[in-house]
């Protein structure tokens, strides 16, 4: 049995209320938060996945939560909890992984396995998580490049940022910032297999992506970090079990003919629950204000973006919608909720996370909802959130 850290600070959430989940580098943390109309208050805090706890993997109907710890500070690892009704989680299981993975996504029949994406040592790996309370490596494939891209500082190796389930739930899909190359995979069962990779736009660094399925038809957009841009594709199925993508646009992630502030970094890709949205956020920008926090301070604070483009069913353009606050700096991490009625962004430069509506028929983000403070210390502090749905 594992021995879990958790530190409780309510008793119970309220039965009319919205959970989420926060992971934050500098308190080492994954913080249970509980909406409830205008308040956000936290609720339990788990230390149970290591030092740099990133990505979060749902596993609803199960009441299950999976968490990456990057391991800059000790070992990787992937935690396994069981969600708990008050928020609060139990850890099942930690297992030690390969550095820096930073993204999940589960796959396969019952939605037995669990696909990751690895940064800093350029692999893809699956895991079965039928059992959650032990979890076991299933494969991994590593790659080399023969030479660094184009951003030789950034594209020395081959660098995994994402794993995203196709609509059909029979292809991953993952963007590679170091190769300028959207890895590909086919699922097998619980098993999985590589299948030629889409090229990417050369010096891009595709960070993070998502498919939508409108019209009859199926487009996958990659947000780039290295040229700050967004690229579109038309996606075949093919009769031989592999895809095909075609390039459509690649233009600046402020829209066509836009630019960013130099140090700007593109961050997360968000496809609207209706598939008829596209949703980035950018970091570095600073170039919006918003009112304080601090009800009793007059003085305005900065924002990065949070951008919403509406996607053409027919041919996957995207027209820029609005430039929103995602409230405040470095929105690493956002995630909407089901119904597409609220985003919540995690805020890793001002140790906050930002709840705001959203209008669901014309894609656009509202009055601030909720907000509470996440994470301890400078900078580093929540990098993901995500609702209970």
């Amino acid at each position: 049995m594992i021995s879990t850290g958790i530190v409780s600070l309510l008793l119970a959430a309220p039965s009319s209320a919205t959970l989420l989940w926060a992971t934050s580098y500098n308190d080492h943390t994954v913080t249970s938060l509980n909406l409830d109309k205008n308040s956000l208050t936290v609720l339990s805090k788990s230390l149970d996945c290591g030092s740099e706890p990133t990505w979060l993997t749902l596993d609803k109907p199960k009441s299950l939560l999976y968490c990456l710890n990057e391991g800059w500070g000790g070992a990787a690892s992937i935690t396994s909890y069981k969600t708990n009704n008050d928020g609060s989680l139990s850890a099942l299981d930690v297992l030690p992984v390969l550095k820096s993975p930073v993204s999940s996504t589960l796959y396969g029949p019952n939605k037995g396995n669990l696909a990751v994406a690895h940064y800093d040592t350029s692999t893809f790996s699956s895991f079965t998580v039928r059992d959650p309370s032990d979890i076991a490596l299933t494969g991994n494939v590593t790659y080399t490049l023969d030479k660094p891209g184009p951003d030789p500082n950034r594209q020395e190796v081959p660098h995994l940022h994402d794993a995203i389930l196709d609509p059909t739930g029979r292809f991953i899909a993952v963007p590679d910032l170091g190769a300028d190359l959207i890895r590909l995979f086919a699922i097998e069962g619980d098993a999985w297999k590589e299948i030629p990779p889409a090229q990417a736009v050369s010096g891009s660094g595709p960070r993070h992506g998502g498919f939508a399925r409108l019209g009859g038809n199926t487009f996958f957009y990659t947000v780039n970090e290295l040229s700050n841009t967004v690229t579109g594709y038309k996606v075949t199925y093919n009769a031989d079990s592999t895809l095909s993508f075609k390039l459509l646009f690649d233009y600046s992630d402020h829209g066509e003919g836009g630019s960013v502030p130099a140090g700007t970094k593109a961050a997360e890709l968000e496809i609207s629950p209706d598939n008829r949205f596209v949703i980035l956020s950018s970091r570095g920008e600073n170039s919006l204000e918003i009112d304080n926090f601090d009800a009793t301070n007059s003085t305005k604070i900065p924002s990065d973006p949070i951008i919403s483009f509406r996607i053409n069913p027919w041919n996957g353009a995207l027209t820029l919608t609005q430039v929103a606050p995602a409230g405040g700096r470095n929105p690493r991490g956002f995630t909407l909720n089901k119904a597409g009625t609220l985003v919540a962004s995690a805020l890793q430069d001002d140790n906050r996370v930002v709840i705001y509506k959203r209008d669901v028929r014309s894609g656009k983000l509202g009055d601030l909802v909720a907000w509470a403070t996440v994470g301890e210390g400078e900078n580093n502090g929540p990098n993901y959130v995500i609702f209970n749905e």
